[in-house]
């Protein structure tokens, strides 16, 4: 595991749930008894924060804003041969961006006992749906910035053996949504391929059509993933969930990034 890697995450992770409501705590404790006052105050201010972050209704008000383009519509897929005046508006390819890689799956028998997070089989799936009925080609991208396995290949197993749909080209080397569209981009240009149908989570398609589009690429988004679990017992939105806070925790890391350009 990359030093810089595992340092650049750690103090990322002290600026978002639940890291940043220890951080609070761990300074109220410290205030308490020189400065009362200054205690409590960071005390009440952590409990709020952490009721806040983990309020569905606060991670879709942080997500909102980086959802670009709507989901394609099935209906609107063109297969049928191309003609003139058209040409210029299908998209060439559909490109799949990895969201991460998960270990511990031995009962898949791949090495090292990996697998596709939740968030990249929900890309994957998306993917593979849109390029049947489009009949297209697919890229996969995704490398390992962790350092353990590339998820890049075990995408393209997955879209092959369990979706039924061929993969073109494998891209396993990008560390970044920056890199994703450098390295997706010189595969795709260099045979003819200029427009795609780019398809990742909703909450990362801003930043990952501006990273496409400087590359070079024409982007027609494909969000997915846009679903919120149902929690019946809660109060919607605004009672605090796992799933609550795991949706502001990925808004909030999505602006640190785009902040830096990645």
């Amino acid at each position: 595991m990359p030093f810089d890697w595992l340092t650049r995450n750690l103090l990322v992770s002290l600026f978002l749930p639940p890291a940043n409501v220890l951080v609070l705590a761990g300074l109220a404790f410290v205030f308490w008894r020189r400065c009362p006052r200054i205690g409590r105050t960071l005390a009440v201010v952590a409990v709020l924060g952490l009721w806040a972050q983990a309020m569905p209704w606060v991670g879709q008000q942080l997500s909102r804003p980086l959802e670009v383009g709507n989901a394609v519509d099935p209906k609107t897929l063109d297969v049928a041969p191309r003609v003139p005046g058209r040409a210029s508006t299908r998209a060439q390819a559909v490109v799949i961006l990895g969201g991460g890689a998960s270990f511990g799956a031995p009962e898949f028998g791949r090495e090292k006992d990996v697998d596709l997070s939740d968030a990249t089989l929900g890309r994957v799936r998306y993917g593979a749906f849109l390029a049947r009925h489009a009949q297209l080609p697919v890229l996969v991208s995704g490398g390992s910035p962790s350092g353990r396995t590339a998820e890049a290949p075990i995408m393209a197993q997955v879209v092959t053996e369990e979706f039924g749909v061929p993969v073109r080209w494998v891209e396993g080397q990008s560390l970044n949504t920056a890199q994703n569209a450098i390295f997706s981009a010189r595969m795709l240009t260099n045979v003819g391929v200029s427009r795609v149908y780019l398809v990742t989570s909703a909450w990362h398609m801003r930043r990952a059509r501006e990273q496409f589009e400087r590359a070079g690429l024409t982007v027609i988004p494909a969000p997915c993933c846009h679903a919120n679990t149902l929690e019946p017992d809660a109060v919607p939105g605004w009672w605090p969930t796992l799933d609550g806070m795991r949706a502001t925790r990925a808004a909030l890391r999505e602006w640190m990034a785009l902040s830096v350009g990645h």
